[in-house]
């Protein structure tokens, strides 16, 4: 059989994939094609919607799934959303809990703390117009990512959408204008010592509540790589000497501990004994690669809320169970 690169091509091989039970070897063979190929693509039949899928799962499934959560990561609350036919729509599917999170939670005159992402740009997107908050402050928690689009997905940097939600909210806010990551430890320093970067710092101490997006474990999406900071390698180093999970820019080892790494000192953000002093700190994010940050933030008491997708939240389950 003849191979085209089309969709007509691609629905015929997830036919006889899903329907006609035939093996990627099989439908390799039959369109001349190699395995890896077949592979290839049944992924983009599913980020191309040619096949979707659909798990029946009872009334209880989810709530069960949030009391585990709640067991394995001692949080106090754990919201889960179904997963998405793609990682798009998990990630979709979290930020629109995470918006009527922020409806539920946010009262006049609160100092709230947003980290950057493109979760939270996402929440900050549902967030719902109308609302009026003239007391309250919407604080950027981490410094500026990139100046320049760094992902396919339209991304924005964390100062543009504190900027949306305060809008919406018709609050005040505070922006942390400065790098996220410099090179020299003393000029981290050096710009806190500035009146006006020295008075957004000091908010961090004030926050009422906090919602933050967490980092990929995966060196490749790791967001220190992507903006550019560091090089693919300093990453993976990072990762290999387990300092993979990521939460507001500072990397923790699995059990939540701070140790020195090469981001030590460099890193303009939230200090994390300050947001562990926050009331109510929420994480948000979808995805097996964020299951490690998850458990790190919440091991290092960081964090007491969790909205995720039920495809992270089994990550998890499966990476405690005992």
């Amino acid at each position: 059989m003849e191979f085209r690169d089309s969709r007509d091509s691609f629905s015929k091989i997830a036919a006889l994939y899903y329907l006609a039970d035939m093996s990627q070897d099989e439908i390799a063979e039959v369109y001349g094609i190699s395995r890896f190929k077949v592979s290839r693509i049944l992924k983009k039949c599913r980020s191309m919607k040619i096949v979707e899928f659909k798990v029946n799962s009872g009334p209880e499934y989810l709530p069960k799934l949030e009391n585990d959560i709640i067991e394995k990561l001692g949080v106090s609350r754990a919201i889960i959303v179904p997963g998405g036919s793609t990682a798009n729509e998990s990630k979709a599917n979290v930020a629109r809990r995470a918006a009527k999170y922020l409806e539920e939670n946010i009262k006049d005159d609160m100092k709230i703390g947003l980290s950057w992402g493109s979760t939270m740009q996402l929440t900050t997107s549902y967030y719902p117009s109308g609302a009026s908050f003239p007391k309250a402050t919407v604080v950027q928690l981490s410094g500026s990512l990139c100046n320049r689009t760094i992902l396919g997905d339209g991304y924005t940097d964390g100062n543009i959408f504190v900027l949306q939600l305060a809008t919406k909210l018709q609050s005040s806010w505070s922006l942390f204008m400065v790098p996220f990551i410099v090179q020299n430890p003393a000029l981290k320093g050096m710009l806190y010592e500035e009146t006006e970067i020295r008075n957004h710092v000091a908010l961090f101490r004030e926050l009422d509540l906090a919602i933050v997006g967490i980092g990929s474990e995966d060196p490749a999406k790791s967001v220190s790589y992507i903006s550019g900071y560091l090089t693919y390698e300093e990453t993976k180093k990072l990762a290999d000497e387990g300092m993979a999970a990521d939460v507001c820019g500072t990397r923790l080892t699995i059990d939540g501990e701070i140790r020195e790494t090469i981001l030590t000192n460099r890193v303009l953000t939230i200090d994390l004994k300050d947001l562990r002093r926050t009331p109510e700190v929420c994480a948000v994010g979808a995805g097996t690669e964020k299951a490690l940050s998850f458990i790190a933030g919440c091991r290092g008491g960081y964090i007491n809320t969790v909205i995720m997708d039920e495809i992270c939240a089994l990550s998890i389950i499966n990476r405690l169970r005992s």
